[in-house]
């Protein structure tokens, strides 16, 4: 098996997800991770993120699994927001279609760095490159296909009918098979070019300029501020407590923050995370309150969202359940809250 470059990482939150999708699909994802003595374990140093090699065995394994002859152009189509999570939240909440690249860009980082993109100016045209740091061949034709699938649907979904993509270039052949080639027209509706030196994205200069249709700047201003709070917190050592709460703002963002998920996530009981966090000095319930009035204070102070919608983004079901919270937590109400002088 070929050997990633030095210090490739990837976000566990991600692979989990990858692997969620994969079993929604029908693939033996456990049989498969015990068969080929896979293992899905943070890095000692950095427990939001697994290694690249372990990542890309993984991947082998799992597209050879899947009853597609393109798994990664048929995964990619659906599973921005699955997979993606907070980025594919806050880049769609961005002003414009530069505001949205940018902001994939930016919270790049959240996800590993297995892949790196950037964005050249050209004359009348705007380049999305995309570098892959994997170097099996097998899995480097597919993983690229997924991106820049994901990519393509996902900015195509911001400004529809824009028709931003000009032309694909990816740097793997084409597949052997001639007739797959109209799978990568239905996907990108513009030239695929194959044997490329890089992989890239061509889109109109003018493109960039486009209003995304889900454009919501405060809530931008907010999630971007949550993203920034996560790579700050990655980027130090990190407790037991800290990957915690980095597991339960991910959790939190799906909408279950349930003791089980969290001890799941994490490949523990919810017993042994009772004992490890009580030998910190603090709880599940603790960071479940603490990192939900966060989230819910940040939303109340700086967006309009009523607070039926701040509630369900917190994870209540209820305003009424969540008001009642709140109070509890900060002695006001959320509109009192909120009317509170900045």
């Amino acid at each position: 098996m070929p050997v990633t470059v030095p210090h490739c990482k990837v976000s566990i939150d991600v692979v989990r997800q990858i692997m969620s999708l994969g079993r929604s699909r029908g693939v033996p994802v456990d049989a498969l991770l015990e068969e080929h003595g896979i293992r899905i374990e943070p890095l000692e140093n950095d427990p939001a993120y697994m290694s690249g090699e372990a990542f890309e065995r993984l991947l082998s394994v799992g597209f050879r699994a899947l009853p597609y002859p393109l798994p990664g152009l048929a995964f990619g189509m659906t599973s921005q927001q699955t997979v993606f999570g907070l980025n594919a939240y806050l880049a769609q909440t961005a002003s414009t279609i530069e505001g949205c690249v940018q902001t994939i860009i930016q919270a790049e980082p959240l996800l590993g760095n297995v892949g790196t993109t950037t964005l050249r100016h050209q004359p009348g045209e705007a380049h999305l490159v995309w570098y892959c740091r994997l170097v099996d061949p097998y899995v480097r034709f597919h993983v690229s296909d997924f991106i820049f699938s994901t990519l393509a649907h996902f900015l195509n979904a911001c400004a529809p009918g824009a028709e931003l993509l000009q032309a694909v270039h990816f740097t793997h052949a084409p597949p052997r098979d001639a007739s797959l080639l109209e799978r990568y027209q239905a996907v990108f509706a513009c030239p695929v070019h194959f044997d490329q030196p890089e992989n890239r994205i061509v889109m109109h200069a003018k493109g960039l300029e486009l209003t995304v249709n889900s454009a919501d700047p405060k809530l931008n201003a907010v999630l971007s501020r949550h993203a920034q709070s996560l790579l700050e917190e990655r980027s130090r050592a990190v407790s037991f407590t800290d990957r915690v709460c980095l597991e339960l703002n991910q959790l939190i963002c799906q909408g279950n923050a349930s003791r089980e998920a969290l001890a799941a996530s994490l490949e523990m009981t919810s017993r042994t995370l009772h004992r490890k966090l009580q030998k910190e000095s603090t709880s599940y319930r603790e960071l479940l309150d603490r990192l939900r009035l966060e989230r819910a204070c940040a939303l109340l102070r700086e967006t309009a969202q009523p607070v039926q919608a701040v509630a369900n983004d917190a994870g209540f079901d209820e305003a009424h359940s969540f008001a009642r919270w709140f109070r509890q937590l900060t002695g006001l109400s959320p509109t009192e809250y909120r009317e509170q002088p900045s």
